[in-house]
């Protein structure tokens, strides 16, 4: 008996320094973390359809992941590659163009100070302070420029990690599972948990991405909007924050719209914003991807902010499956407890000898 302890202190102890080790290297590596994080994204997305190919289809298998990169390529990176086309020389332009913007705030300003309600908190802003904001948003740019060479590199990060992920996926998930200190019960939520989660965000956001952008696009062409495909992506894009996001786009536009002379069409664009645009984030948000995945919407809303903040753009897939956690562990908690208390229960009704 002491020499089993022995055993399972040895693995533990292992175990630690082999966790420790990845954790080092992970935070050496963390340029390159948001591509693990888009492999092990992408290897959920398509670990069926690989094994399909290889084990029923009989297929080669560098044929098989050929294709699937070819596949991923096609759906996600070229459409990715043409908006980020569109919208970074669209905003260089405009943050650029100084005279325009305070051309169109002016028109906002006196429409904002000839407000009654306003009037009575002494609203006012300066030129000067519209110019100091517009440079503070311009010296983000090349920060931005830099994001998108970054993206693009974690996008080839990820499609290289994920070659090796899908060649050896049954001895990788097997050594994985080996290494799962739990029953086959908790493995088994653990897994089927996490993996309902990153479907849950990876199919979800870029659905009411895509959503809610046609929805916008559609609404300024309708009311007159200048460069309605431009702001309908920028709408689409700004959904990846919960709940507000989108406002802080259609919101200014509808402003504008109101402000330039359109009264009638700014404030019908306005309810219109407000009832499609929030209301299809609503219903998909709480629908759909609580459909896909048992996760209660506030977690949705937080864990797209802390993930942003920790893990960058996966930070959308992944800060909801990190902020599900902990609800996770105590329903597996709950099941080695069952476990080893029907263990205990099976004991004590053994007979003594």
């Amino acid at each position: 008996m002491q020499k089993l302890f022995e055993k399972i202190n040895v693995q533990k102890a292992l175990l630690f320094i082999a966790l420790l080790l990845i954790l080092i290297i992970l935070i050496e590596l963390n340029y390159f973390v948001s591509g693990l994080l888009g492999a092990i994204t992408l290897y959920v997305l398509t670990r069926k359809f690989y094994l399909k190919l290889i084990e029923i289809k009989k297929y080669n298998k560098n044929l098989s992941i050929s294709l699937i990169i070819f596949l991923i390529i096609i759906t996600f990176a070229i459409p990715l590659w043409i908006i980020l086309e569109i919208l970074v020389p669209k905003i260089n332009e405009l943050i650029s163009n100084r005279e325009v913007i305070v051309e169109k705030f002016n028109a906002v300003r006196i429409l904002l100070e000839n407000n009654e309600f306003l009037q009575r908190f002494d609203f006012s802003v300066t030129h000067s302070q519209v110019l100091q904001l517009v440079n503070k948003v311009a010296s983000y740019i090349p920060s931005t420029v830099q994001w998108v060479g970054q993206t693009f590199a974690n996008i080839f990060v990820a499609l290289f990690i994920l070659y090796f992920m899908l060649l050896k996926a049954r001895s990788m998930e097997a050594i994985l599972k080996e290494l799962l200190p739990l029953s086959k019960a908790s493995k088994r939520f653990l897994i089927q948990e996490n993996i309902a989660l990153i479907k849950s965000n990876a199919y979800g956001i870029p659905i009411l991405g895509f959503s809610q952008g046609v929805i916008a696009i559609i609404g300024y062409s309708i009311f007159g909007v200048d460069n309605a495909i431009f702001w309908g992506l920028l709408t689409g894009a700004a959904s990846i924050v919960p709940v507000l996001g989108t406002m802080f786009v259609y919101i200014p536009v509808c402003i504008y719209q109101i402000a330039s002379g359109d009264v009638s069409g700014g404030l019908i664009l306005t309810g219109y914003c407000l009832i499609f645009v929030g209301g299809i984030d609503n219903v998909l948000r709480f629908t759909l991807m609580k459909e896909m995945a048992d996760i209660h919407p506030l977690i949705t809303v937080f864990g797209v902010v802390l993930g942003l903040k920790i893990f960058g753009v996966m930070g959308l897939v992944f800060g909801p499956v990190m902020l599900s956690l902990p609800g996770i562990l105590y329903r597996i908690y709950k099941i080695e407890k069952s476990i080893l208390d029907q263990e205990s229960a099976n004991h004590q009704s053994l007979p003594q000898t």
